[in-house]
């Protein structure tokens, strides 16, 4: 793998458009209870990148461009640091835009987040992308996050454990991906099961709006007795960790060979009211 800052703008010219791949770890500093780090979300997203990467060097000039530990919707809480819907969004698509121009085609973002503008800024960069440039921005876990809400069987990790509603954050799936990852900075798992208990007011209208998911998310938040994590960190394992990087890792190759192919597209991300109300929430 290439290193973009190492390399010099002549160098950068001679690289085969059609072949080259650059790819990027973007997920923002966030607050995982107190067992794992602030960086966790960037630490698997680089062990995936790592292992994607292992396969795309077959046939690609692969570059990594940069790595950003910045995104947007981290847990509003003591030690996340969180940029706008917005900010994130231009960083992404302009970004975009400067490799566009160069002619490059495909850029590989990834991630472990499920903010939801943070994830609707990528989408949305993804979308206007290819439409005024045709220009590739691939974003793995857009699909990978909504396979865990849907708990889909592909993953082959049970509900509750794979990062779906009951799961969401620095519970049993995070936890095992660090364990997995990094087991020195894992600092317990002898934490217990929490799931909020009370449905706050802004929860129910999203419940009614069909947004499970984000419903859940704001009743976590909301929660005064919220312990910064949403899950069961208890039931954690390595092998599950390991079993969850591969699928990470075989959707982020099947998602670039659709980009190949000319028929890569994000997943639609919430029904158009949400995404309303989301962008208008500052």
């Amino acid at each position: 793998m290439k290193e973009y800052l190492l390399l010099t703008g002549e160098e950068v010219s001679r690289l085969d458009r059609e072949k080259t791949v650059f790819v990027s770890v973007i997920s923002p500093i966030e607050t995982h209870g107190s067992h794992l780090p602030l960086g966790t979300d960037v630490f698997i997203a680089r062990r995936v990148m790592e292992e994607t990467c292992r396969s795309l060097e077959r046939d690609h000039e692969v570059v990594k461009l940069f790595e950003l530990p910045l995104g947007s919707d981290a847990q509003p809480v003591f030690g996340s640091i969180s940029l706008s819907y917005g900010t994130f969004k231009r960083i992404i698509y302009e970004t975009g835009t400067q490799l566009a121009k160069m002619n490059f085609k495909y850029w590989i973002v990834f991630d472990n987040h499920g903010g939801p503008r943070h994830q609707l800024a990528l989408a949305e960069a993804s979308t206007k992308l290819k439409r005024k440039y045709g220009f590739n921005l691939v974003v793995p876990f857009l699909h990978i996050f909504q396979d865990m809400l849907n708990d889909s069987a592909d993953i082959g990790i049970a509900p509750g454990m794979n990062g779906d509603a009951s799961d969401l954050h620095a519970g049993t799936n995070e936890t095992s991906l660090m364990l997995c990852v990094d087991p020195q900075q894992v600092r317990t798992t002898d934490l217990p099961r929490y799931f909020p208990r009370k449905k706050s007011t802004l929860g129910k209208l999203l419940r009614f709006l069909r947004a499970e998911s984000l419903a859940v998310t704001i009743d976590w938040i909301s929660d005064p007795e919220n312990p910064h994590y949403l899950g069961d960190p208890s039931l954690a394992d390595p092998e599950r960790g390991r079993k969850m990087i591969e699928y990470h890792v075989r959707r982020s190759l099947e998602l670039f060979e659709k980009a190949k192919r000319g028929s890569y597209r994000p997943p639609e991300l919430f029904n158009p009211v949400v995404r309303t109300l989301l962008r208008l929430v500052k």
